[in-house]
């Protein structure tokens, strides 16, 4: 995201929450504390499934403020991204599904920040199971 995004994980029990890249990228750190992942399945279009998804992988920074060329910018950097994430997480045999459909969905302002400034911009949900034992149905 060339410093314009930031990335972190909503993850389900035993420690709910979420988690982000600690200094140095190779370890993760905890975020906040607490089960987001069914407010992240109300900010993406009421799509309930996601409360159940093992985690979500969120980009997340664009200020509502950007302008028309930062936002371009970050949404096609997180698609990237996102996909790429997707393609490794299908090729270790992981569920996944990419999650581009946000409304409202102001991390920073859920998290005590100034409202506006860190607004949700693209995710992938990852599955608690296999993707050969995933129902299709």
């Amino acid at each position: 995201g060339a410093g314009e995004l930031r990335w972190c994980a909503a993850v389900g029990p035993p420690h709910p929450g979420l988690v982000e890249p600690a200094a140095g990228g190779t370890a993760l750190r905890r975020y906040a504390a607490g089960e987001a992942r069914p407010t992240l399945a109300a900010w993406a279009a009421g799509q309930a499934w996601i409360a159940d998804a093992g985690a979500v992988l969120l980009a997340h920074g664009c200020p509502a403020d950007a302008d028309a060329p930062h936002i371009r910018r970050t949404h096609l950097r997180a698609g990237f991204a996102v996909h790429l994430a997707h393609l490794t997480a299908r090729r270790h045999g992981l569920a996944a599904r990419p999650v581009g459909s946000w409304q409202q969905a102001d991390l920073g302002a859920a998290l005590g920040a100034a409202p506006g400034r860190d607004w949700i911009v693209h995710g992938l949900a990852l599955g608690t199971r296999h993707a050969d034992e995933e129902n299709s149905t």
